[in-house]
């Protein structure tokens, strides 16, 4: 597909219509529900996957088929916060490593980290992550800029869902 994604039509409705252009009438629409967390999903990906939940559950943006997409960004999120502290674990390292052979790190310890190869593979695939991470939240609307342009009425605080959630 050439050039930006779509956007869901709930999003845009919530957003209100830029331009005035008439909303897509072809879009399936499903009712707003919270899907049913993965029995497969990590631990980390877990607590994750309730914080989005909860964070997502007011824009009533959730349906039962975002299960896998919710999924998929629930466990990059947790593998981008294991690779965030294994990059800080190999900085440690590095450093005792030099205190103990006795030579300084003249660059600083992330400079000298990032100066092997092994270190620079690690900043790319850290980036990527990063990268898709950032593209699937901005799919459910929770980058600042997209979350920007929703707005909810205040009549519609609590609802179904809401209740459902917050019990």
């Amino acid at each position: 597909m050439r050039g930006r994604l779509p956007k869901p039509t709930k999003l845009r409705l919530l957003e209100g219509k830029r331009g005035h252009r008439p909303v897509r009438k072809n879009e399936p629409t499903y009712p707003p529900t919270i899907p049913v967390r993965p029995k497969k999903l990590s631990r980390e990906a877990r607590a994750v996957w309730d914080e989005l939940v909860s964070e997502m559950a007011a824009a009533r943006v959730l349906a039962a088929v975002d299960k896998n997409a919710l999924w998929g960004l629930s466990e990059d999120e947790a593998l981008l916060k294991q690779a965030y502290s294994g990059l800080l674990n190999g900085i440690s390292m590095l450093k005792r490593e030099a205190a103990k052979a006795g030579k300084p790190l003249s660059a600083g310890p992330f400079f000298s980290l990032i100066s092997t190869k092994s270190g620079r593979l690690a900043m790319a695939t850290l980036r990527d992550l990063r990268s898709a991470v950032m593209i699937q939240r901005r799919e459910f609307g929770l980058t600042p800029s997209s979350r920007a342009r929703i707005s909810i009425s205040a009549g519609d605080s609590v609802d179904a869902l809401e209740a459902k959630l917050c019990g």
